[in-house]
């Protein structure tokens, strides 16, 4: 018997898409999304080579190489958006840990790497769409990606050349990006993403005492709670992993007003659970799944 009633009016989010369905960051699976009815997605952004953002998680791609038709990879960051968005989207390889992850996923022909700015030009003309853009960036290999003031002004200003920026939370494990953000759109919603253990993943925690992803602030001066932290920094959204998640820390959330969306729940009873404990948002790589949840 369960204990509580699974809430109904949870926002789903297809995670990169439909990443249990289609490659992930790929238009064929923002399309799909809006094919069965999910109005929220969760992509991941940051800028190629001349600033110029493109859509994909991994700050190196597979790149196809002249010698021995072997493969090679490049950082993101110095590659031209024009090269990029020519190479095929996706784990290329069969057998690895990726594909034995998703067995079932479409990979057409034509999924390469889309640029932000036709993915606006697309959820443009889509206006039930939320979108929540997780900016890429890391707290510890700053060379990895564009310096947080910089990938943030470019994200921000496709937005606003959009219409989106008003039906957008922009989310980061990096809270020095929702720093940046807070200064240059102080009105776009911000998400704060959190990671405090590893689950037994290769998920390398955000969150901890001196950590450098959370912009110089700590747990200890909010009552060592998270969702105080959040909501002394201004954030609106808390995007925990969900194994870290306390019903006694949903309940502190909600009492501040924050919304509570979390990732990546993927197995049904994990998804009962969440809609049970009446989180806000469930972010899935499998929305079609969450969705018949739901409808039950």
């Amino acid at each position: 018997m369960r204990d509580h009633k699974i809430r109904k009016d949870i926002t789903i989010f297809g995670h990169r898409g439909a990443r249990g369905i289609y490659t992930e960051n790929t238009m064929a699976g923002f399309r799909y999304l809006n094919e069965i009815g999910i109005n929220a997605v969760e992509l991941d952004v940051q800028n190629a080579a001349n600033r110029v953002t493109v859509i994909a998680h991994d700050p190196y791609v597979l790149m196809p190489h002249t010698v021995n038709e072997k493969s090679c990879k490049k950082l993101i960051r110095i590659t031209e958006a024009k090269e990029l968005t020519k190479v095929t989207a996706g784990v290329p390889c069969t057998g690895t840990e990726y594909t034995k992850q998703f067995p079932d996923q479409a990979r057409p022909s034509n999924r390469h790497i889309p640029t932000f700015a036709t993915f606006c030009k697309w959820a443009a003309k889509h206006p039930l769409l939320t979108l929540n853009v997780e900016i890429k960036s890391h707290a510890e290999q700053t060379d990895l990606y564009d310096p947080p003031d910089i990938i943030v002004s470019d994200v921000v200003d496709l937005l606003e050349r959009h219409d989106l920026h008003h039906r957008c939370i922009i989310s980061s494990f990096d809270w020095r990006v929702l720093v940046a953000c807070a200064e240059r759109a102080p009105t776009v919603t911000r998400g704060h993403l959190t990671l405090e253990q590893n689950h037994g993943t290769a998920m390398v925690p955000n969150i901890f005492d001196g950590s450098p992803w959370m912009s110089g602030v700590t747990r200890e001066d909010h009552k060592d709670s998270l969702a105080q932290t959040i909501s002394a920094l201004g954030g609106k959204v808390w995007c925990p992993y969900f194994k870290d998640l306390t019903e006694s820390e949903l309940a502190k959330a909600k009492e501040l007003g924050l919304l509570v969306n979390v990732w990546t729940v993927n197995s049904v009873s994990d998804i009962i659970r969440m809609a049970e404990i009446g989180v806000d948002g469930i972010i899935s790589d499998y929305p079609a799944r969450v969705q018949n949840i739901l409808s039950q």
